[in-house]
């Protein structure tokens, strides 16, 4: 049996969100955390948990934002013929309408060897 890991601390850049509270960032941070450095992931693949954790879908670009400002995750781009561009995926939202969200890159945590 392993044991549990707990997430990293996050310093969070000092723009705060006025109307994100400490408990969905916390969720946030706990659910990208766990992914493993390197991987790539875009809101698709964590919507689940987030909406487990109730993480209100009004605060979570904010905190994808944020994630990127605190260096937990980058937003991957794609680059061919010299021009550069950000990798998106169709949305798999229950109210797309044919939105594509950002691809980002879970990067390693802040004094840990990658």
């Amino acid at each position: 049996m392993s044991a549990a890991v707990a997430p990293p601390a996050v310093a969070w850049p000092d723009q705060p969100l006025h109307d994100v509270s400490a408990a969905p960032a916390a969720a946030f941070v706990a659910i990208v955390s766990a992914i493993p450095a390197g991987a790539r992931f875009s809101v698709n693949d964590i919507r689940s948990g987030l909406d487990a954790a109730s993480v209100p879908l009004r605060h979570r670009p904010g905190l994808f934002r944020r994630a990127c400002r605190a260096g937990l995750i980058e937003p991957v781009h794609l680059a061919q013929g010299g021009v550069t561009a950000p990798y998106r995926v169709p949305s798999t939202g229950p109210s797309a309408h044919r939105a594509h969200v950002q691809v980002y890159r879970r990067l390693p945590d802040p004094g840990r060897a990658p």
